[in-house]
């Protein structure tokens, strides 16, 4: 029976995370549509709870535990209990904001629970959805999917970024690098499939045109080539290097959209034609800061919004666009204090502190940290695929095997 609830696992794992997009097909279930990804948040933490191997990752920190629960306590009385006192919001509501946060909610409490189920399998299980979107994002530029409709809005992804192609796991790509260039004598960073996961992901980051996480990839390569240098290390990066910029050229000369796209998200900068400020703060930035600071000086910020006050309005800046009420902002700790208020974002600072003391592994520590930099432009604590993967690169750092090919939970 283990052994069903194991496959289970890994096949919703992969599943929930194999396509490009979150927002492109639903599953209806009573009540309620979930989204692929959301249908994985939901019901990992529960098929967990009935899945058993001998090479499962437990983490005995009772402090880091308490917090966790602590924190999806008090969110839940917040929304249901005290919202409904001083703002009249109905159950309903409560549950809409609570599923905006449901990925970071899903993954907290996988670290509390621990993997059960086999954490080699389950590193291939992600290293194989990670791939998967990747190929399906590079098909769609040549072959038309019917995957980048956003159900939600209405609208066609690719058409409204203007050739960006957008890959819910593109931020791996930070995990890939690290991958390539370190941990070659750890038994997660061996295998072919993690050198093509690696290299695919950094190739999703490159086809987003994403300005944050492409600074971060070069920031991050300088950084592990300057730890431990050596000419092995230096070569490889090198021959990585030139194949990514195979892959940019050639996306830039054959694809006009693209081609659009680098013009002014990176050229622009370099011809010195706009600054860093006017290419990606002022230009979508300035009304989102203004309309949080409004809310924050409204005395919002204590228990947070209540589900149908926005955050801020999207002013269009397309013709095809519309008007649009928005609940989230792109930089996690502000979605986090606004939707739930003061203490859960305490709460989920200590919890990301005690991450970090509690991991004696670089790997990890690194990632967490171009992640939380990441957050300030980017949610990626709160809403997107990327708290996953932060979770997960915590339990599989926490296991090791040794020479009888077990695995034991470093505690």
């Amino acid at each position: 029976m283990h052994l069903l609830f194991n496959r289970i696992f890994y096949l919703i794992l992969f599943i929930g995370f194999f396509l490009p997009t979150n927002s492109t097909f639903f599953l209806p279930l009573p009540g309620v549509q979930l989204s692929l990804n959301e249908f994985a948040f939901v019901f990992l933490p529960i098929i967990n709870l009935f899945c058993y191997s001998p090479n499962n990752v437990k983490i005995n920190n009772t402090p880091l535990k308490r917090n966790i629960v602590l924190l999806i306590l008090v969110v839940v009385f917040t929304e249901v209990v005290v919202k409904n006192l001083v703002y009249g919001q109905s159950f309903g509501d409560a549950f809409k904001t609570i599923r905006i946060g449901l990925p970071m909610f899903s993954s907290l409490i996988l670290i509390a629970q621990g993997i059960r189920a086999d954490i080699t399998t389950v590193w291939k299980a992600i290293l194989l959805a990670v791939s998967a979107s990747t190929i399906i994002s590079i098909l769609s530029l040549v072959i038309d999917l019917p995957i980048y409709h956003d159900v939600e809005s209405g609208t066609d992804i690719l058409s409204a970024t203007r050739g960006r192609v957008k890959n819910a796991n593109f931020t791996f790509g930070l995990i890939g690098m690290y991958l390539l260039i370190q941990d070659n004598d750890h038994w997660y960073s061996r295998g072919k499939l993690v050198k093509i996961t690696a290299i695919l992901s950094i190739f999703a980051i490159i086809l987003s045109f994403n300005r944050t996480l492409l600074a971060l990839l070069f920031l991050e390569a300088i950084f592990l080539l300057r730890v431990r240098f050596n000419l092995k290390k230096f070569l490889k990066i090198i021959s990585y290097g030139i194949l990514v910029l195979l892959i940019f050229f050639g996306a830039y000369f054959y694809n006009d959209t693209m081609r659009r796209q680098m013009d002014k998200r990176i050229f622009s900068i370099l011809e010195g034609k706009q600054s860093i400020a006017e290419n990606a703060i002022e230009d979508n930035r300035e009304v989102i800061y203004k309309a949080v600071q409004e809310k924050l000086e409204s005395g919002y910020h204590v228990i947070g919004l209540p589900y149908k006050t926005p955050i801020f309005t999207w002013v269009p800046r397309w013709s095809f666009e519309d008007e649009r009420n928005m609940s989230v902002t792109d930089t996690s700790a502000l979605t986090i204090l606004l939707r739930y208020g003061i203490i859960p974002l305490l709460l989920t600072l200590l919890i990301l502190k005690q991450l970090y003391s509690f991991s004696n592994n670089p790997f990890f520590k690194t990632i967490l940290i171009l992640y939380l930099i990441a957050s300030l432009n980017i949610d990626v604590i709160l809403r997107q695929n990327s708290i996953l993967f932060i979770a997960f690169i915590f339990l599989i750092t926490k296991a090791e095997i040794h020479e009888q090919r077990s695995i034991h939970s470093k505690d």
